[in-house]
């Protein structure tokens, strides 16, 4: 049975033979990017500034580390679950996979297509539960192109057509046979080529075609976004799938850094919030989510409360012992970190702002340290307050690329240009021109004051 639908953005015939003429040296890049995308939601260390404890590799999984250090069985978390059940399942398929002959003509698939449809629906399902349990190399390319003759050969059950028109004048229409799994290799092989653009249009696809991975597929293409600095784009994806799928609380965290990072502190601080009432008290995300809880819940302690019975001077108490309680819970969080893992979480933007405000110490004029530290840290929330500023300053107003989150880590003629503000109203920014005719079109015409 097949239907009509509009053509997947990119079919496999297309991907493969691009990234079989890839180096060895891009690969392995490719595959660091997709496996750990220096964005808002690293927890690693960006400035390689390490102390007296080892600090965690950059370009691994943490939860490799549990391994290392011995710690597996002692955590009931079910991301380091899903993790390791999909590493295996992939360790396995591979095993098989290498028991196939390679090649693509039809006797050859004829006769192995059992095991060639078998595997291919381990490697998809082990994708599925966790994309950083899989290394892609060139056997599982070939595999794509079997598969694909498979496919195209057989005709089997669950499987779709979909029907586009050709770029030449009077061309009939070309008609292509997919199957999820198919689909999903194509997002395979483009997630860890770090081909994000492509990968984007056929994760939109397999949104479109395939209800049950709808979340994944949110998920996937948020970080495909934020590989691409498209943080707008990004959250809006990551908040239709905890939508879609509730129960993937990370997706919590997530969401607070990328507002954290942009600047918006009020989303960031939501975020943070709902994660921590029902995160695992292992996961590997919680103690930055308490370091940024402790740092939001300061900055939004009152200013200038002078009068000792105005509302203001009522709420400073409550709020500075509450920014307090959650960098305990922080520094608690982060032991138990080290204890599984066997390193200690990196001094990222977050834990090192909660740090510096938070260890603040100030003296009286005999020079002795005060034991009240609420001075300290209301001077510590007016320096946050200055910080997070308005964020359609300091972020393109279009797409939410930051200047300090968009220049991080890339070489100098990778860098993007500096955000540009609008002449007239001097109250927004861009990172672009596009990016200025589409906020233009869509809003700013309407609000902007000469």
């Amino acid at each position: 049975m097949t239907d009509t639908h509009p053509a997947p953005a990119v079919a496999v015939e297309d991907v493969v033979p691009a990234l079989e003429a890839a180096s060895i040296d891009d690969k392995a890049a490719a595959s660091a990017v997709s496996e750990h995308v220096h964005g808002p939601d690293c927890s690693h260390d960006h400035d390689h500034e390490h102390g007296e404890d080892q600090q965690a590799p950059q370009h691994r999984n943490d939860f490799d580390l549990l391994e290392t250090n011995g710690t597996k069985d002692k955590t009931t978390d079910p991301l380091v679950k899903k993790y390791f059940a999909a590493k295996e399942l992939f360790a396995n398929a591979l095993e098989r996979l290498n028991q196939i002959p390679e090649g693509a003509d039809a006797e050859l698939i004829a006769k192995h297509q059992d095991e060639i449809v078998s595997v291919t629906k381990d490697l998809m399902k082990a994708f599925l539960l966790d994309e950083k349990a899989c290394q892609m190399h060139q056997r599982i390319l070939k595999l794509a192109e079997q598969y694909e003759v498979y496919v195209q050969t057989n005709n089997p059950e669950g499987t779709s057509t979909t029907t586009a028109d050709s770029e030449e004048e009077d061309a009939e229409k070309q008609n292509t046979i997919y199957t999820k799994d198919s689909v999903v290799f194509v997002i395979m092989i483009l997630w860890s080529g770090g081909q994000y653009e492509h990968c984007i249009q056929t994760i939109g696809f397999a949104i479109q075609e395939f209800e049950d991975i709808k979340g994944r597929m949110l998920e996937l293409r948020a970080s495909c976004h934020m590989a691409l600095r498209n943080f707008k784009a990004c959250n809006e994806d990551l908040e239709e799938a905890l939508a879609t799928e509730p129960i993937n609380v990370e997706n919590h965290s997530t969401l607070g850094n990328v507002y954290y990072a942009t600047h918006q502190a009020v989303d960031a601080l939501h975020h943070f919030k709902e994660f921590v009432k029902v995160a695992h008290p292992d996961s590997r995300t919680l103690p930055n989510a308490y370091f940024a809880l402790a740092t939001l819940t300061l900055q939004s302690a009152p200013s200038g409360a002078t009068k000792k019975k105005s509302n203001q001077a009522l709420k400073q108490p409550s709020i500075l012992k509450e920014a307090q309680t959650y960098f305990k819970l922080a520094q608690e969080a982060d032991l138990r970190f080290k204890e599984l893992y066997g390193v200690v979480t990196g001094f990222n933007e977050i834990k090192r702002t909660a740090y510096q405000a938070f260890q603040a110490r100030t003296a009286n004029r005999a020079g002795l340290i005060q034991t009240d530290p609420t001075p300290a840290l209301l001077e510590a929330s007016e320096a946050l307050k200055k910080a997070f500023k308005n964020p359609g300053i300091s972020a393109c107003a279009n797409c939410g690329r930051p200047d300090n989150v968009a220049n991080e880590g890339r070489s100098q003629e990778l860098k993007p240009k500096p955000l540009l503000k609008c002449a007239k109203c001097n109250k927004v920014a861009y990172c672009s021109r596009p990016c200025q005719i589409t906020h233009w079109n869509a809003t700013h015409k309407n609000t902007c004051k000469k």
